[in-house]
């Protein structure tokens, strides 16, 4: 009995905790704990669409190559990353429609629910198959890095949610996208992807080819990966502060008299 008290604990807490401190140190009334709990449930049956992948297509087997790079950022972390993407699109949609527009750091938070959930369900096979000393290991990296990509990916689908008026779209391809919503959520959703793929197949292939090294190089990645994701909560709280701030005339006059304008 507490054997099992005990690895339930060790499953569910530290997740926990992460997902708290995020909670913390979000906006006052952005996120809800309570929708929280259904993103981490769709990262548990992301494994599920995993399992899809594997039945459909046969040919995208990690075991069917023996090299590393291929097999880490070719097949493994594509197909889990894009399982996990599926089911957050599933049950961000539902969410949406019941309350309107998110706050943009919702898409961060809520993405790295998903990906907890995920860590969590890969954490109870591990631990089946190799015992509890892989639950003490993969608590502290493997669920921080599912953590830290979605963190990453949800980056990118907030930011692409900003709405800017045209006097703070600066680059072309904001102009660009400002009138096509839909194409812009796919530019940002793929940019999002292919950053969450390049973390996760990193550290996949850093633990396969590293040899003595993976370990410390490991800990560099989680602290880099921290340090990075939250800087990037950090500047999608200021974008989304300034794309609702209402400019004053004194700016309209300078970007209208501005000569790229004349």
């Amino acid at each position: 009995m507490i054997e099992n008290l005990y690895f339930i604990l060790a499953i569910a807490l530290p997740p926990l905790i992460y997902s708290y401190i995020i909670y913390l140190t979000s906006p006052y009334k952005s996120l809800n704990l309570r929708d929280s709990f259904s993103f981490v449930a769709a990262g548990v049956f992301s494994i599920v669409v995993v399992y899809l992948f594997n039945a459909f297509f046969p040919g995208w087997d990690h075991q069917l190559t023996f090299d590393p790079f291929v097999q880490n950022f070719h097949i493994v972390a594509p197909k889990e990353e894009l399982s996990k993407f599926i089911m957050f699109l599933i049950i961000i949609s539902g969410l949406q429609r019941d309350k309107g527009t998110l706050h943009p750091v919702a898409y961060m938070f809520y993405f790295a629910m998903v990906g907890l959930g995920f860590a969590l369900v890969e954490n109870i096979g591990y631990t089946e198959r190799y015992g509890y000393e892989a639950l003490k290991i993969r608590t502290f990296t493997s669920t921080i890095t599912h953590m830290i990509c979605g963190l990453l990916f949800g980056y990118w689908i907030g930011l692409g949610k900003i709405v800017r008026s045209k006097f703070q779209s600066r680059s072309v391809l904001g102009v660009f996208l400002k009138s096509k919503p839909y194409l812009k959520s796919i530019y940002y959703s793929t940019v999002g992807f292919l950053t969450a793929v390049s973390f996760h197949g990193l550290w996949n292939f850093n633990l396969a080819s590293s040899g003595n090294a993976a370990r410390t190089i490991s800990i560099l990645l989680l602290f880099i990966g921290l340090i990075v994701a939250k800087m990037l909560f950090r500047d999608l709280v200021v974008q989304y502060r300034k794309s609702i701030e209402k400019p004053n005339k004194g700016s309209l006059k300078k970007f209208e008299d501005h000569p790229y304008n004349n």
